[in-house]
Formats: structure tokens, sequence, C-alpha cells
């Protein structure tokens, strides 16, 4: 099959474009046709009849139509239909919910009449038995989070010409409304690394290391103390850790040097080198990158 882009309609005659309207208002027996309406049935986009009248209901007017709905128009239209309609595209979408957006781009009639009759989106949710729709709320971590993710897979700082690529799950737009641009976004990020907190976790670590004897290693190692009752971290490595570790160690694994800029299906975690399970704590010079494979390995042999 071949593929072709679809064709320019730049040099349409107003003719034609007026013909093709009533052409569509007749196949729907309708006195009043919306652009919506018209891009699913006619030839054209809407946007020629902007560019060459000025406005649609001036086209609809030219071409003797009405540029209102009648009450019969609404009336003709039952909640049954639209209800329908509604449940049809979920099942179309094979969703449970659909959002507004959905039915504009796969509906038959218009979110405007919906909404006029059941005064709001989730109300014409609930009367077609579908879920209602959820929006996540991107918090500053989620996009941080997503920084992160971006600089491990490619080793380096990541680009606005990368999040254009999609490299990203958020859109440039969503960083720079947030931040006031993808620099700002890459400060602020670095900011949140650069945290104190964790200059605190590496200065506690050298305290740790400094106060502990060999008698309390060997007690712990003869099963005699239980060294997790004077511990100053927690197991869990949070994100500033972590990126901090993978950067000292060029997002690479120590063990076998795997990197995902190089292969892609290359998953970096962050391990204790002494076990946390076995008094390691969790700093930075306890911690090393290690690929799923190499950190599976060691597991095995733990």
């Amino acid at each position: 099959m071949k593929f072709e882009l679809n064709q320019y309609h730049k040099n349409i005659s107003k003719e034609d474009l007026i013909e093709d309207l009533r052409k569509v208002a007749e196949k729907l027996d309708k006195s009043y046709i919306s652009r919506s309406e018209y891009e699913k049935n006619g030839k054209y986009s809407g946007t020629p009849y902007i560019s060459n009248f000025g406005s649609w209901l001036v086209a609809c007017e030219i071409a003797g139509l009405k540029t209102t709905r009648r009450k019969e128009d609404f009336l003709r239209i039952t909640n049954e239909d639209l209800l329908k309609d509604i449940l049809s595209v979920s099942r179309q979408l094979n969703t449970k919910s659909i959002s507004t957006k959905d039915y504009r781009e796969h509906g038959r009639y218009t979110v405007q009449t919906i909404l006029s009759r059941f005064s709001t989106w989730s109300e014409a949710l609930a009367k077609a038995g579908l879920e209602q729709t959820s929006f996540k709320i991107i918090t500053d971590k989620d996009l941080f989070n997503e920084i992160e993710r971006m600089w491990i897979q490619k080793g380096k700082q990541p680009t606005t010409t990368d999040i254009k690529n999609g490299l990203s799950q958020y859109s440039l737009n969503t960083y720079s409304r947030r931040f006031g641009g993808w620099r700002a976004a890459l400060l602020a990020f670095v900011e949140y690394i650069n945290n104190d907190e964790d200059h605190a976790n590496t200065v506690q670590e050298e305290t740790i290391q400094a106060n502990k004897s060999n008698k309390e290693q060997k007690l712990f190692e003869d099963g005699k103390e239980d060294i997790t009752s004077r511990r100053k971290t927690s197991r869990d490595i949070n994100l500033r850790l972590r990126f901090r570790v993978m950067q000292r160690d060029n997002f690479k694994c120590c063990a076998c040097g795997a990197s995902p800029a190089n292969d892609q299906s290359v998953v970096l975690h962050v391990d204790h080198i002494v076990p946390w399970s076995k008094g390691g704590e969790t700093v930075i010079d306890n911690l090393q990158t290690l690929c799923s494979k190499c950190n599976l390995g060691k597991s095995d042999m733990e």
C-alpha cells in the first residue's frame, strides 16, 4: 500500500466550498450544520471556509443554511441519542471514561449540545454509566523524576530537542509553564539534587565510619548485637542521592560498564555496597551504580 501525505486544498474556489456545504446539509437532512458536523462529513476542513468567508456562520448564510439551531433541531436529538453516542465513543476507544477532547474527535454531536442537556460533562458520563475522568496533578517532583530519567537514559543533560523528539512523557510547555523555561527547569532540578540534605548524609557517613570500632563489628558478625538499632540512615535511596551516585559513576554500571546511552534496554539501579541488612548505611560512599543484570547477580551471591 502506498503512503501519501494529505493534499493541501489551497486553491479551492468559493463556489466549490459552498457546493460541498450544501451537499452535506442535504445528506444529513439538516438546515443548520456546525463546523464539527461538516468536518466529519464534508470534503474539506473548516479552515478554508474561515479564510474565504471570514467566519463559519457567514459561509452557512451564503449557502442558504440557518446560522442558529432551531428548537426542533435540538428536540430531534434525544438524551438517549446523546448517551448512546457517548457509550459508542467509549467502546470505540476501549476505555471506561472519555474526555470532552475524546468526544470532539470521535463523537457524532457537539460537546455543547451534550452540556446543554446534562449541565456538566461529569453528569453526562454518570448518566451513560461511565467512570469519571481523572486529571493527574503533575508535581514538581514528577517533573524532576522525569528529568532524572532522561538524564540517565542519555548519560548527559537532556535538551529541548530531546523533549520535542518524544523523550519526555511531558511536553516542553509543561516544564516552561511550571519553571519559566527549560533552562529554568534544569536549574531547579540541579538545585533540588544539590540540596544540603544530602550533603548532610555524606558528613553523617564519615562520622559513622570514624566511630565504628572493630569490636562493634565483631559483635555484629557474631550475631550478638543488632547493629540496625544504631542506624543513622534509612534503607530507601531518595532521588537526590540516587542521581548524585549515578552522576559520580558516569551513568554506567560499575560492574560491566553498561549504559542506557549506548543500549536503551539497560536499566540502572543504585545499590548498597555493604548490604543494608548487614549494617551498611544509605550514604553516597556505600552506594554504587549497577545495571539490573549485575544487581540481580549480586543479590544471588549474597
